[in-house]
């Protein structure tokens, strides 16, 4: 039998639309600038050890349409929490994205209020990351 223990480490909301690998130089810096400023208000220093860092991002989105792709946010946002998170890429273990549209029903099972704060706020547009 396989036992997954998920210890929290960190989590934080990135208001706004997420960036794709395609976009602009200037938009992916600016995005990429964002996403560590957030991370920086709620870490206090980057995770150390080496590997099993399990990083979870949930993409809240107003409609499905002329969005970037699930897979095409993962890697701006992995490369933002490098420094401030933690130290190095080799340190991640696993990635796990998700999308949600703020549109219709939402269920959550077993998962943290606090994913869904920013959408009882008034926000229809956010990323949110959970480290682990």
């Amino acid at each position: 039998m396989t036992v997954i223990i998920r210890d929290l480490r960190y989590s934080f909301p990135v208001m706004g639309r997420p960036v794709s690998l395609q976009s602009s130089p200037h938009s992916k810096q600016r995005y990429r600038k964002q996403v560590a400023e957030a991370a920086r208000r709620s870490v206090d220093k980057p995770v150390e050890s080496q590997g099993g860092i399990r990083i979870e991002i949930d993409w809240f989105s107003e409609g499905v349409r002329n969005k970037p792709d699930v897979d095409n946010i993962i890697k701006l946002i992995a490369d933002a929490l490098k420094g401030c998170v933690f130290l190095d890429d080799s340190q991640v273990e696993s990635v796990e994205a998700r999308r949600h549209d703020t549109t219709s029903v939402m269920r959550f099972i077993r998962e943290p209020l606090c994913i869904v704060e920013p959408l009882m706020k008034g926000h229809l547009e956010y990323v949110f990351v959970r480290i682990y």
